[in-house]
């Protein structure tokens, strides 16, 4: 019996690899790396603050408000002056570190690596990513991962973050699969499910924190081990 879909696109952070645990472990490096510490920062306000002004940053990026190379330095001085510390030197060191030490971080989701061994060979694979191109190869070569994916599309290479249709038409056109045989995997409800919606393609909301649902996807999964039985 041929299966319902051929091809499957996966987000990559926090549905594969583990970017909140990474990142901490990250800017916990750069903490003790800077010694911010005897600069008076409070560790658990340097991880909340940095998260907040990330996520603030990353928005106004998805919507062309702002530069690449603005977010890489803006979301670390912004952190470090709510410590007080406006250092503009500090930060764009702070940035550099992250780029180069977050990628090398190979902490995954839960059962990613076994889904993925399970699925090989059944599906063509694909990642769709709004992540950095130079930073996602990185952690996908370091996690043993890029075996899996036949190709693998960043926002940066479209010039379209997700939801915007651009990218999903790109990542399709370019894997030569057809919207009712391609399902999108992700965890942002807004980024992934609805932007694979929208373009007209059946998705899996990985509702692993079990938030409310805004609407509905076409499977909710709230672990990587589930959607063994979506595709089995």
């Amino acid at each position: 019996m041929q299966r319902k879909y051929q091809h499957l696109f996966f987000d990559l952070d926090r549905t594969l690899w583990d970017y909140d645990a990474n990142a901490k472990e990250t800017l916990c490096d750069i903490y003790e790396k800077y010694d911010l510490a005897s600069k008076g920062v409070d560790l658990d306000k340097f991880l909340h603050d940095f998260t907040r002004f990330n996520n603030i940053l990353w928005a106004q990026f998805r919507h062309g408000e702002i530069k690449k190379e603005y977010l890489k330095v803006r979301r670390f001085y912004l952190t470090l002056k709510s410590s007080q510390i406006k250092d503009n030197d500090l930060a764009k060191a702070a940035s550099d570190d992250y780029l180069s030490i977050s990628p090398e971080k190979t902490r995954l989701i839960p059962g990613a690596m076994e889904l993925l061994e399970y699925l090989s060979g059944k599906y063509h694979m694909h990642i769709i990513t709004n992540g950095f191109t130079e930073v996602q190869f990185k952690k996908l070569r370091n996690c043993k991962l890029e075996k899996y994916f036949e190709r693998i599309v960043t926002s940066d290479m479209v010039k379209a973050n997700k939801p915007k249709k651009e990218i999903f038409h790109y990542a399709l056109s370019g894997a030569n699969a057809q919207k009712s045989t391609s399902l999108m995997i992700g965890d942002d409800w807004d980024i992934d499910i609805m932007g694979a919606k929208y373009f007209g393609f059946d998705q899996v909301y990985f509702n692993r924190d079990g938030k409310e649902l805004k609407g509905k996807a076409t499977y909710e999964i709230h672990s990587l081990e589930e959607l063994i039985t979506i595709l089995t």
